[in-house]
């Protein structure tokens, strides 16, 4: 076999770094490393057209991505997951999920996978009516949105959303915060607090309830090379698999790199209590991912729901 040039996202995710460090590969592929955003703020030439390789994006854009016809398929792997209730804070009056109906939410762009994941678990697992929310999102959309409910307001792009949480000019905020110094102070705010207190515990029994951790990014691989080499997405889903095999191996026998005192113990009482958190495949996967298509739905982001068959590779279909 021929190997191809396959250019890859350069990520630095635990469990993808085997996959850089050469002790995993893609049979048949020669990666090339390249800098790519998860992020669809605009026009992206090459996820549209088809012209990468296996790109890592956010969650949130795929599905529209792919009703618009855009040249990309996934591969069932989820190499970023969060719990989303972490990332919501308010102001002092919101008391509980309820008082967030017909309340004004900042927001960094509204169409990301925290935002549709909050969105969906406020409405179905504590009876919050969304459709009244009022949100203020600093980037624009891209893609057409079909939710004409409380609206979206475009607010200036550099505004801090904490500043305009603690001034009261937004009753509440939900961002993947990747900033430990704004949580440091969104924490230490007297005007500003977490509507879940208790967020760790809620976390741990919305996995229980639902069976899964909400994915943040997932991989893509290109439409028109998956037509070329129909067996590829397979061959690229079994290493990244294997990968985080490995890196899970690193973790318990201490070379995980991190400064966590007892780390193999502290992952493996993870493991006990939710389960393997990053699974991959579609057959582990199908709850997770039906609901994530019906949440896309009913917020407007697509007008009908994908089959499976129209979203992952067809080699991957049987993973």
């Amino acid at each position: 076999m021929t190997d191809i040039t396959l250019p890859i996202t350069n990520m630095r995710f635990d469990v993808t770094m085997p996959l850089f460090e050469g002790r995993v590969a893609i049979e048949g592929a020669k990666l090339e490393p390249v800098q790519t955003t998860p992020m669809v703020f605009a026009d992206v030439p090459d996820l549209r057209l088809g012209d990468f390789g296996i790109w890592d994006l956010n969650m949130g854009y795929l599905l529209t991505g792919i009703e618009t016809g855009w040249g990309l398929v996934a591969l069932p792997v989820f190499q970023k997951r969060k719990s989303v209730l972490q990332f919501l804070f308010v102001r002092d009056g919101i008391n509980g999920p309820r008082d967030l109906e017909g309340a004004r939410i900042g927001t960094r762009q509204y169409r990301t996978s925290v935002t549709i994941w909050a969105r969906g678990i406020l409405a179905e697992h504590f009876g919050v009516d969304i459709s009244g929310i009022k949100w203020a999102a600093g980037i624009d959309e891209f893609f057409a949105n079909g939710d004409a409910a409380g609206g979206i307001e475009k607010i200036d792009a550099s505004a801090s959303l904490p500043d305009m949480l603690i001034n009261g000019e937004i009753d509440a905020m939900i961002s993947d915060i990747s900033d430990g110094a704004m949580f440091d102070r969104l924490e230490a705010e007297p005007k500003v607090k977490r509507l879940f207190a208790d967020y760790r515990a809620q976390d741990l029994a919305l996995n229980a309830k639902t069976g899964f951790l909400p994915p943040m990014h997932l991989m893509v691989i290109s439409a028109k090379l998956d037509r070329d080499h129909p067996d590829l997405a397979l061959r690229a889903y079994k290493a990244f698999d294997e990968a985080k095999t490995l890196s899970y191996e690193d973790i318990r026998n201490d070379r995980g790199g991190l400064p966590i005192v007892h780390m193999r113990e502290t992952f493996d009482a993870q493991m006990a209590t939710w389960g393997d958190p990053l699974v991959n495949g579609i057959a582990a996967n199908r709850a997770m991912i039906e609901t994530f298509i019906r949440y896309n739905v009913e917020q407007g982001s697509i007008a009908t729901p994908i089959p499976l068959e129209r979203i992952f590779a067809a080699s991957v279909l049987e993973t």
